[in-house]
């Protein structure tokens, strides 16, 4: 098959998964060869094996980063520090894109940056929306599944005022704390301890915002 032949059949296609090189006019050994080869030439980039994109002068739309980390590992949704980040939880910048997952705890590191997911047992797989990203859609924890994400895979938290103060949590007022604590009676006892803190520090910090004002 010619490059050209390959670039019409999957220009409108944002990601290109090996799965479907079934369905192409090709012996499967064969096609694998070509791109293998169109990858060494930098025709196609490989985002993890078997997943590729185009390079920029063949590719037709800007890159939906946070849609390629849920493709990447399915199921998956954006957690922990990017959630954070993502709803100015948190003041620092979050370059990789962290996820959580109930497969294997994984990182893929490619041209788009590093992807990082964390495994977790199924029944602490839930919280999450769909949001808008360009053209394409992804899932991300909702802002109280993402706090709780973080307290549960940070082993180290164990919920007091001066770990929150060093996190430098911010607008906490977008935190529903009704919802905040239902989500917390699914995780085990450390993970509820640190929750039931949490909103105390966002009741404090909210009575301290409203008698400076």
């Amino acid at each position: 098959m010619k490059f050209e032949t390959f670039l019409q059949k999957y220009n409108n296609s944002a990601v290109i998964d090996s799965s479907s090189f079934t369905l192409l006019d090709e012996k499967l050994p064969d096609i694998r060869r070509q791109v293998s080869g169109w990858v060494k030439k930098g025709y196609l980039l490989q985002l993890r094996k078997g997943v590729y994109i185009f390079n920029n002068t063949f590719r037709k739309e800007m890159l939906p980063d946070r849609f390629i980390a849920n493709y990447l590992v399915s199921p998956s949704y954006l957690s922990l520090e990017y959630a954070l980040g993502y709803y100015d939880l948190i003041p620092e910048g979050v370059t990789v894109f962290s996820s959580v997952t109930t497969k294997k705890t994984q990182t893929f590191s490619n041209i788009l940056g590093k992807f990082d997911y964390q495994s977790v047992k199924e029944s602490l797989f839930f919280g999450y929306t769909k949001a808008a990203s360009v053209s394409h859609e992804f899932f991300i924890a909702l802002p109280e599944k993402a706090v709780l994400d973080f307290f549960y895979l940070r082993e180290d938290i164990k919920g007091s005022p001066g770990e929150f103060e060093a996190f430098r949590f911010q607008n906490l007022e977008i935190i529903k704390l009704k919802r905040f604590h239902e989500f917390s009676q699914a995780f085990p006892r450390r993970v509820k301890k640190a929750a039931r803190e949490f909103m105390e520090f966002i009741r404090q910090e909210s009575r301290a915002y409203t008698t400076i004002r």
